[in-house]
């Protein structure tokens, strides 16, 4: 009887969601291969927890007058059976399986488009920390 109920609230348990940081407060400057800052390019951001979801989300803001953007953070949840069913999931690209949160930011626009860069690598966030800063050079096409 006791093992019984355990185990019931084991279940219980795991079927309860989880909040947890989906992606990053991210701060964004566009600038011109000057280093000018470029209004009007469109900055999207994009991310996905491959341990939870099959499906990615994505949102565009619009640099200001100094070429700024600020996503806000987003958090999301889900129960640790979702975990485990979509960690599985992913397991099976073998190879080319990913893990958790992953987001990432890039910019287009009036002829123009750029990638957040960080010592020659795109920047693939993965989690951690909760704040990002980066600054894009837009590149004419």
């Amino acid at each position: 009887m006791v093992v019984a109920s355990v185990a019931a609230a084991l279940c219980g348990a795991s079927a309860l969601p989880m909040q947890y940081l989906a992606a990053p407060r991210w701060s964004v400057r566009v600038v011109n291969e000057a280093g000018e800052p470029i209004e009007g390019m469109t900055v999207r951001m994009t991310w996905e927890n491959y341990s939870v979801e099959d499906a990615g989300h994505e949102k565009d803001l619009v640099s200001d007058r100094n070429g700024a953007v600020i996503f806000p953070s987003e958090r999301s949840s889900a129960s640790l059976l979702r975990r485990l069913f979509y960690s599985g999931l992913s397991s099976m690209a073998l190879a080319h399986a990913s893990y958790g949160p992953h987001a990432t930011v890039f910019t287009f626009g009036q002829n123009r488009k750029g990638d957040a860069i960080a010592n020659g690598i795109v920047v693939n966030w993965n989690g951690s920390p909760a704040e990002m800063r980066s600054e894009i050079v837009a590149r004419l096409r």
